[in-house]
């Protein structure tokens, strides 16, 4: 798939892929609201799954992983 350089910043788009990683994983980790219950851990979860991470992932991948 062509993204027309929507990921790039200089270094690639593999670079600005896991620089997109990181940043949405450091706001979850900071992310605070109590006393309600949130989705965040399942998020959480999402953004540290391999398959996911690589990109091995389709319409169907949510409800065989979890």
């Amino acid at each position: 798939m062509n993204w027309g350089g929507i990921f790039d910043c200089g270094f690639g788009p593999s670079f600005a892929k896991a620089s997109a990683f990181a940043t949405m994983r450091r706001a979850l980790d900071e992310f605070r609201i109590a006393p309600v219950k949130t989705t965040i851990p399942v998020h959480q979860e999402i953004m540290a799954n391999p398959d996911f991470l690589r990109g091995k992932v389709d319409t169907g991948w949510v409800e065989r992983v979890w």
